[in-house]
């Protein structure tokens, strides 16, 4: 389309000079005309569109050999020069344009690919600390397995002994089997919570009721809670909105803050785990979820240190640091904030402000199911 475009303004161009010079024998500067299509190549080719430049010299230069210019050849030579001046000066324009798009257009390229790898060593990051915290963990889910396998242990023996002896009735022996499918049903419980606490997906976020989020949190959680010897207590809101989250990634929050809350407890005299959650009293467009512990707090130049990568106040070893600012990039990612509070001593409390989905947003979901 281009390359027509040129052939029909050199035509129009041509001819212009012949009529000029032939038909109304005038001294009008004919060339102008052949500036066009000079410029319309150099815009859209660069530095290569002088080619069209020299063929226009061509032109001017042939109108000599036949006898059709009747100027002294030493102005078209001046006006040729101008063609090639023209010409450079729009070809080079163009080039360093087109070359600073294309620069532009790379940086942007290696920018997205930065974010997205970014992105992905964060997930990495965040996975790797869910997979430190349930190492910690070990000990009680251990702990905890060994109660129903131990069950099922007796109560199979227990059946096992009234069928060889013929004792006891059918419905006892029933009974046995029915609490070793509970026992089995609870074991698979605790497989699975520390299976999907482990599991590494993509980001999904879905409207999700903040309470079962901290239940089954919570209740991962307890065995190691009893072991260590904290009470946990749960006042939850009834009736909260729904907040817009990644289960798996605002269950790591918990995880991280519950973790840590245990392990600030180990020593204290009262081992005390509260988790509130409720409407935000001065905005009611959030939710608010508040840990609190009876540990050994922490002072006024590590509060400013909290949710730095790296910074523990954990015993060397016991910790890598990345916890509770990893989980403030979650919330932030949630679009809400994390905060503590606390003193030297004194426990601490964690509080996590999540915006609740709108009443619009609430009842376009009924809708749809």
């Amino acid at each position: 389309m281009r390359v027509t475009i040129l052939v029909l303004l050199i035509g129009i161009s041509l001819g212009a000079a012949l009529y000029f010079r032939l038909f109304l024998h005038t001294d009008i500067v004919y060339t102008h005309f052949m500036y066009i299509p000079i410029a319309l190549a150099c815009l859209w080719w660069g530095r290569r569109g002088m080619v069209v430049a020299l063929f226009m010299a061509a032109l001017v230069f042939s109108f000599h050999l036949f006898g059709l210019e009747l100027g002294s050849i030493w102005i078209d030579a001046a006006r040729i020069s101008l063609f090639g001046l023209v010409s450079f000066f729009i070809g080079s324009v163009r080039d360093r344009e087109r070359a600073e798009r294309k620069a532009q257009e790379q940086a942007e390229t290696e920018q997205k690919q930065l974010v997205e790898l970014a992105a992905k060593q964060e997930e990495q990051l965040e996975h790797s600390t869910r997979l430190a915290e349930l190492g910690e963990m070990a000990a009680a889910i251990s702990h905890e397995l060994n109660q129903p396998l131990t069950g099922i242990r007796n109560y199979a023996r227990n059946a096992f002994y009234m069928l060889e002896k013929s004792v006891g009735s059918m419905e006892e022996v029933k009974g046995n089997l029915r609490l070793i499918s509970e026992q089995v049903d609870r074991a698979a419980k605790i497989i699975n919570e520390m299976r999907e606490l482990a599991r590494k997906e993509e980001r999904h976020f879905t409207p999700l009721a903040i309470n079962s989020v901290i239940h089954e949190t919570a209740d991962f959680l307890i065995p190691q809670m009893k072991l260590s010897g904290v009470e946990v207590e749960l006042q939850l809101s009834q009736n909260l909105p729904d907040v817009r989250g990644d289960r798996t990634r605002l269950a790591q929050v918990f995880l991280n803050v519950l973790a840590n809350a245990r392990q600030a407890m180990v020593g204290s005299p009262i081992r005390r785990l509260g988790i509130h959650s409720f409407v935000d009293p001065a905005d009611e467009r959030f939710v608010v979820v508040e840990i609190s512990d009876t540990g050994k707090g922490f002072s006024t130049e590590e509060a400013e240190k909290l949710f730095l990568p790296f910074f523990t106040t954990k015993k060397s070893g016991h910790g890598t640091g990345l916890g509770l600012s990893i989980s403030k990039a979650i919330v932030k990612d949630h679009g809400g904030t994390i905060e503590a509070r606390g003193g030297s001593g004194q426990g601490a409390t964690f509080g996590i402000r999540l915006p609740a989905i709108e009443q619009e947003d609430e009842e376009e979901r009924e809708n749809h199911a």
